[in-house]
């Protein structure tokens, strides 16, 4: 079931926010009150948050930042090679004194440590050096997936290329004061302190409107579904199983078994769900933020657009995966973040307090 969920969301409105394919469709010409009937969403129940940030939260968030700044060095061939390090090698693979399929390579890149090879690969690659040479005697393991190569013992001859090495900075006042605005290691700690409630007390919010939100849907009964724009996420939903499936060179009945729709029929069935559900709330935002009078300005606008170009969801790749231009796109989803300020807003916060 999460994967039929899955792949339909990528057309839909999930219950707490727009997926990157959610598109406008124009309302403008609808009496919104006779397809929905819309009760409470104002004065609706929630419980407030509580956030108390931890030591080791600081710690970790420090750690994230340490190792943002590490700096990449270029082992020499004195330096033994050690877990953790990028080589660059060459390899070849016998099994009884032939090569095999998939087991050479020219200038791979490996990350010792990643369990990207056999048991005893890349452990045999630490402590040698750049320009080393070596023969790593193995095994297969039984369970291998290649049914050929099954417990079978394996040499590989290894030539390590070259080989590269992260370099976290150590954490002190030195970091702090070449690095920071800050002059002790108490006012930073104390920054990064803030950063973290910060996030958390961000994602309790987005979770107080996600709660909200759901009441707000579980309060709301469709009285009919446009059929315009029903159809269309119905089909649009369609063509892209079938811009999936060509993607990836499946038949559409192959892409539909894949992901556990199992036929056309039940893959119809959550089409017209999902589109239902999509419809219902894009006619529900629409209609609170028209009777609130929620509106964004021009600057908001230009903002949104702004920050989607720099994520790389450009006009045309946003038509492209939506068949909505970008003004529609960037339409809706400013409208829900309006809905959604307005009912945590007149919400009532009260009763035991969630932690995070």
């Amino acid at each position: 079931m999460m994967k039929k969920i899955a792949i339909i969301c990528v057309c839909i409105m999930t219950v707490c926010g727009l997926s990157a394919c959610g598109s406008s469709v124009s309302y403008d010409s609808y009496d919104l009150s006779d397809y929905i009937k819309v009760d409470d969403y104002k004065g609706l129940k929630v419980a407030p948050y509580s956030i108390s940030v931890t030591e080791d939260e600081i710690d970790a968030k420090i750690q994230s930042i340490l190792q943002n700044a590490a700096t990449t060095k270029e082992l020499d061939k004195k330096t033994e090679i050690a877990d953790g390090d990028v080589v660059n090698i060459d390899y070849v693979g016998k099994v009884d004194g032939k090569e095999f399929e998939g087991g050479s390579a020219e200038g791979y890149d490996l990350t010792l440590g990643s369990g990207s090879f056999i048991d005893g690969f890349e452990s045999g690659i630490e402590g040698k050096k750049v320009g080393d040479k070596f023969k790593l005697d193995l095994k297969f393991p039984e369970d291998y997936d290649n049914e050929d190569l099954k417990g079978k013992a394996v040499t590989f001859d290894v030539t390590v290329n070259s080989a590269t090495r992260q370099e976290v900075p150590e954490y002190g006042l030195d970091f702090v004061q070449n690095t920071t605005e800050y002059d002790t290691l108490e006012e930073y700690e104390a920054s990064i302190e803030k950063e973290v409630y910060d996030e958390e007390e961000k994602t309790a919010i987005e979770n107080q409107k996600g709660e909200l939100w759901s009441q707000v849907l579980e309060n709301t009964k469709v009285k009919k579904y446009p059929e315009k724009e029903l159809d269309y996420y119905i089909e649009f939903n369609s063509k892209q199983i079938d811009n999936m499936a060509k993607e990836y060179g499946m038949s559409r009945d192959e892409l539909l078994a894949n992901y556990d729709f199992g036929n056309e029929k039940e893959f119809e069935a959550t089409n017209e769900d999902s589109s239902k559900l999509l419809v219902k709330q894009e006619m529900l935002i629409e209609y609170i933020a028209e009777k609130e009078k929620l509106e964004y300005s021009d600057e908001e606008k230009k903002e949104a657009i702004k920050s989607y170009e720099e994520a790389g969801y450009d006009s045309e790749m946003i038509e492209s995966q939506t068949g909505r231009n970008m003004n529609d796109y960037v339409h809706i989803e400013l409208l829900y973040q309006k809905v959604l300020d307005f009912i945590l807003e007149n919400a009532d916060i009260s009763g035991e307090a969630e932690s995070k």
